[in-house]
């Protein structure tokens, strides 16, 4: 280390703005000014804000603690100090600063989805931020672009599967490597999802379509997991006319429904109604409903079914995996669109999953 050393407040502020350290360490009984003075006109200036300080005093009694860390001191060494501690607290503290740095420089890089991510995230770890490294490292992970690797492996794959001769046993390794691939990069749509929610740029793209297209699409998109399952269709005949509201949702929500009754369906059939529906005010309601004969949900968990990160199961032994995401995001699409979603379920006889939209259309 390079040490620049100051016999009072004012000369070690005036040497801070001169020489900008990576650390200062701040005795509290001064004269002139005292630490917690000298701590705290440190952090008035722009420029020295940032800075990691450091206490090293004599006062060793909690209430002094308390005022240096108020004042905006990051850590507090009593004296007589050892000198090991007080080297691996400032090795410590400088390695914790330099990382907070070169997270702002990556994520200042990275693409408007990706930043938006991070400030989703970032409101859930803010109160343990300075309690672990690795919750640093994790942040500062995250903030990588990696849609853009992701679909090259889905897109590699993909190729490498319809389009190269393989063997049995390297089709199976391929097909393994795709489903994988796919659960990731949901995921990642899942939390992008949210980012966007907290920002308040879910946005409603209204358009005609018709019901019965966007279920053949979601079930095209999900045929690979539907083998051993029969799933039929049920829709109003009314409702087989042009509808207009917001296709796009209301094919996601779909989907994530249609993947959990598949996810927990081993046998038997899963279906799918789709019937208009009276409301009291103006608007024309449609409700769709996806009927499993599945394991079914105990009565006591599905008052948080559709909370993030919820799971029935949460042991490290789960037979299944998820993060919890897949239904509190299909809620999050409703609720976008104006509607409403629940779940009637027995447990071991399977589940009603339903959500109503308003839609525009002649009934």
């Amino acid at each position: 280390f390079r040490v620049v050393s100051a016999r009072n407040g004012q000369d070690g502020l005036a040497l801070a703005k001169k020489d900008k350290p990576d650390i200062i360490l701040l005795d509290i009984i001064m004269g002139g000014w005292d630490g917690y003075e000298t701590c705290y006109r440190i952090k008035q200036d722009d420029d020295l804000v940032k800075i990691p300080i450091l206490f090293l005093s004599a006062l060793g009694d909690t209430e002094n603690k308390v005022r240096a860390f108020k004042a905006g001191g990051v850590d507090y060494v009593s004296k007589p100090f050892q000198k090991d501690e007080l080297l691996a607290r400032v090795e410590t503290q400088l390695e914790l600063a330099y990382l907070r740095q070169n997270l702002e420089r990556e994520v200042a890089n990275q693409t408007e989805k990706i930043q938006l991510l991070f400030e989703a995230l970032k409101l859930s770890y803010d109160k343990a931020q300075q309690a672990s490294i690795l919750k640093t490292e994790f942040l500062r992970n995250i903030s990588h672009e990696f849609r853009t690797p992701m679909n090259i492996v889905l897109g590699m794959t993909e190729t490498l599967i319809e389009d190269t001769e393989l063997t049995e046993e390297q089709r199976d390794y391929a097909d393994t490597v795709m489903q994988a691939g796919k659960r990731l990069m949901d995921i990642l749509t899942n939390m992008l999802n949210f980012s966007q929610q907290f920002k308040g740029e879910l946005k409603e793209v209204i358009s005609d379509f018709h019901i019965h297209g966007v279920i053949d699409d979601v079930l095209k998109e999900l045929s690979a997991a539907t083998e051993g399952v029969q799933i039929s269709t049920e829709i109003a005949p009314s409702l087989y006319a042009p509808l207009r509201g917001n296709q796009e949702d209301i094919s996601k929500v779909l989907s994530k429904l249609l993947d959990n009754a598949i996810k927990f369906t081993h046998q038997g059939e899963i279906v799918i109604e789709v019937q208009p529906i009276e409301a009291d005010d103006d608007r024309r309601w449609v409700r769709f409903e996806i009927r499993d004969t599945g394991i079914g949900i105990a009565k006591n968990k599905q008052a948080h079914l559709f909370d993030i990160f919820f799971q029935i199961d949460g042991s490290s032994t789960r037979a299944y995996e998820g993060l919890g995401m897949g239904l509190a995001v299909a809620k999050m699409f409703t609720e976008n669109m104006g509607g409403e979603i629940g779940v009637e379920s027995i447990k071991n006889r399977g589940s009603t999953f339903w959500f109503n939209v308003p839609l525009e259309q002649d009934f």
